[in-house]
C-alpha cells in the first residue's frame, strides 16, 4: 500500500502539505521546475506534474469567468501555428478581452466565425454586457475587446491601456518558455491571464484558496505531464 499524506490541496497526496505549500510559493515566484526541485528537494518529475496540475486548475478557474466561454468552439489539442517563438504564437492565436477590470484571453481559432465577425464589427451586445472598446490588430491576428455592464464606463481609455499592458506582460513572461509544447501553450497563456488579473493581490493566498476548494486529484496526475 502506497504511503499518502494528509493534504487539503491534493487528494491522496504523495507529498506533505508543507512541501506542497513550498512548491506553490516557488510557483508564485515563477521559478522553473528544475529550480523548484532543487530548492525544496523534490524529484523534478514530481514537481513537473504538480506544476501542470496547478496550471490546469488555473485554466479551469479562468474559464469560469471568461465572457467568451459560451461563444467558443471546442478547443483543439494543438494550436495550428508554425511560429518559432511563443511571443509570435500569442500574437497569431489569442484575442484579449477586458471585462469588469479583468483581462480575458481566448484563441481566435476557437471562436465561431460569426462571433468573431460580430467582435470585429463592434456590434456584439447582450442583455448583460456591451462592447465599450475594440482593438483589432490584423497584422497580429488579434482582437482586443473591452466589456463591462456599466454603461458609464463606455469609451474610457483604461480598457485599451490595460489590454496593451497585458499584451506586454504576456509577451515578456512567455518569452522565456521557448521550448514549450504546443499542447501546453493554452495552459501557459491562461496562467499569464491569471497572474495579470491578480497582480495586485496575494497570489500565493489566492492559489491556496482555489486549490483548497478544488483539490488536485491523482487521476489527473499523468506521468507524461510536463510543465516548463
Amino acid at each position: 500500500m502506497e504511503n499518502t499524506f494528509k493534504n487539503r490541496y491534493v487528494r491522496r497526496a504523495k507529498i506533505s502539505e508543507r512541501q506542497f505549500r513550498k512548491l506553490v510559493r516557488c510557483f508564485v515566484e515563477d521559478l522553473s521546475a528544475t529550480q523548484i526541485a532543487e530548492k525544496i528537494e523534490l524529484n523534478r518529475n514530481t514537481v513537473n506534474r504538480y506544476m501542470n496540475e496547478i496550471r490546469i486548475r488555473i485554466s479551469e478557474f479562468c474559464e469560469q469567468y471568461n465572457p467568451l466561454q459560451n461563444q467558443t468552439e471546442e478547443l483543439v489539442e494543438e494550436a495550428p501555428v508554425e511560429s518559432a517563438t511563443l511571443s509570435q504564437r500569442i500574437s497569431k492565436n489569442f484575442g484579449l478581452l477586458k471585462r469588469r477590470g479583468k483581462v480575458y484571453a481566448e484563441m481566435i481559432a476557437n471562436l465561431a466565425p460569426n462571433k468573431l465577425q460580430w467582435l470585429q464589427s463592434g456590434k456584439l451586445e447582450t442583455s448583460e454586457v456591451a462592447i465599450h472598446s475594440v482593438d483589432i490588430r490584423d497584422e497580429l491576428g488579434m482582437v482586443a475587446v473591452g466589456y463591462d455592464n456599466n454603461p458609464e464606463l463606455a469609451g474610457k481609455p483604461s480598457y485599451v491601456d490595460d489590454l496593451n499592458r497585458f499584451w506586454i506582460f504576456a509577451r515578456e513572461r512567455m518569452s522565456k518558455f521557448q521550448g514549450v509544447a504546443k499542447h501546453k501553450f493554452y495552459l501557459h497563456m491562461k496562467e499569464c491571464e491569471f497572474r495579470f488579473n491578480f497582480r495586485n493581490d496575494n497570489l500565493y493566498g489566492v492559489l491556496l484558496k482555489m486549490l483548497a476548494t478544488y483539490p488536485i486529484t491523482p487521476s489527473h496526475m499523468r506521468e507524461d505531464s510536463v510543465a516548463l
